[in-house]
């Protein structure tokens, strides 16, 4: 990758905690990222990004510090990290959506119910609102000690290394997905590849060039490019 030009790469840690790995189903442990993090400076990348996720079922506020300060002591140039979500569909939700559900209702464990209480007793439960934002204001106060720049609700770099991939996605720049599932916006346009493998590999060369892989084409009207604005600059 290095010597074809490319000159950013993003690992995606998410934790540096093997049990925190091991629920969330990541394939990987610590030290293999560590490994692959070491091997990417070898090959000479100055730019590299780590990805983590805070607010994991189980995490305290301890060990996504511990977490911060593995990935800080190796010093990259930009670190991305997202609060989790629990996204319906997924084996996390079949897992924990009810228990988002609660939390959501109640704010914390100790407003729920007893019921409720003695039911998520002992549970590898996700952090209540009040620890996620903590984790988030840690993760601001301690970065920014380091030198790194929050240029996005969850992004930091530092000074020269702010992603011009996320940038764009919040500026509306113009960007061109390729691949099964890829999302573009081109021309004023939104559209996205078909995510079926099977339809995309019968596809002539003739059908391609025409677009036949596009679904979902929706040309945004000047009221809703004023919308996305708005919207996609607060990230910002």
């Amino acid at each position: 990758y290095r010597n074809a030009g490319v000159s950013r790469l993003s690992l995606g840690l998410q934790s540096a905690s093997e049990e925190e790995l091991r629920l969330l189903g990541r394939i990987h442990t610590r030290e293999q990222f560590l490994q692959s993090f070491r091997a990417a400076r070898d090959a000479g990348f100055d730019n590299i990004n780590v990805d983590l996720m805070s607010a994991l079922p189980g995490q305290s506020e301890e060990s996504w510090q511990e977490t911060l300060r593995f990935v800080c002591d190796l010093e990259p140039e930009h670190i991305s990290a997202y609060s989790l979500i629990v996204e319906e569909g997924t084996p996390l939700y079949d897992e924990y959506g009810e228990m988002c559900a609660d939390l959501e209702k109640y704010g914390d464990y100790a407003s729920m119910p007893k019921r409720l209480q003695t039911k998520y007793e002992g549970c590898k439960c996700l952090p209540d609102e009040e620890t996620d934002r903590n984790m988030y204001h840690h993760t601001k106060t301690t970065l920014a000690k380091l030198g790194y720049e929050r240029y996005e609700i969850s992004n930091y770099a530092r000074p020269g290394y702010a992603c011009r991939h996320n940038i764009g996605y919040w500026t509306g720049v113009e960007y061109l997905g390729l691949g099964l599932g890829a999302s573009s916006l081109v021309g004023g346009k939104r559209f996205q590849v078909t995510a079926d493998l099977n339809r995309y590999l019968v596809f002539t060369k003739e059908e391609l060039a025409a677009g036949a892989q596009y679904e979902e084409i929706h040309e945004l009207s000047r009221q809703e490019r004023m919308e996305e604005f708005m919207f996609l600059g607060l990230r910002l």
